[in-house]
């Protein structure tokens, strides 16, 4: 059963962070004030908020967005299940949910986050009326700070899609 889980974890999560990578990237290079609630407080601070146009685009990306959260740790549980012969146990549906999330969430802080943003710093992330420095030059603190909040948060949302998938 584990080695399922762990193939299940290890081909549906990167898949999973690829598409979600794909999105964000896509989301930035259109217009990067869609995620300036992720970006630093001097940015935010220094810059207009969304308008109400903004807004309405930023829910077409949210909407994929969380679907993809919370549907593909779920399929990936089930995929688990059925190759068990329709039973999976709560602790390995749960494994199964928050290995794929995990594995979005270490994708998010070393590519997407580090090596995309903070090495490579795409002219298309800066947003309009900031500097690169302020935009997207970040400290450890603030990049381990957000890693520990996605591993809080996918460990919340594993629960309720592994008791659902374990039923």
């Amino acid at each position: 059963m584990l080695n399922m889980v762990l193939e299940r974890v290890l081909i549906n999560g990167t898949l999973f962070s690829v598409i979600v990578g794909v999105l964000v990237m896509g989301s930035l290079w259109y217009n990067p004030r869609l995620w300036l609630q992720d970006y630093p407080k001097v940015v935010q601070a220094k810059v207009p908020p969304m308008s109400p146009h903004e807004k309405l685009q930023q829910r077409f990306i949210a909407i994929p967005f969380l679907l993809l959260m919370l549907g593909v740790p779920f399929v990936s549980v089930l995929m688990v299940k059925a190759a068990n012969g329709g039973s999976i146990t709560f602790p390995f549906a749960y494994l199964t949910a928050v290995g794929v999330l995990q594995l979005f969430n270490l994708f998010d802080a070393l590519v997407l986050d580090y090596l995309l943003l903070t090495v490579m710093q795409p002219s298309f992330a800066i947003i309009p009326g900031t500097t690169r420095e302020e935009s997207l030059v970040v400290g450890w603190a603030f990049q381990v700070r957000n890693f520990v909040k996605g591993i809080v948060i996918t460990a919340l949302l594993s629960l309720p899609i592994a008791f659902l998938a374990s039923l």
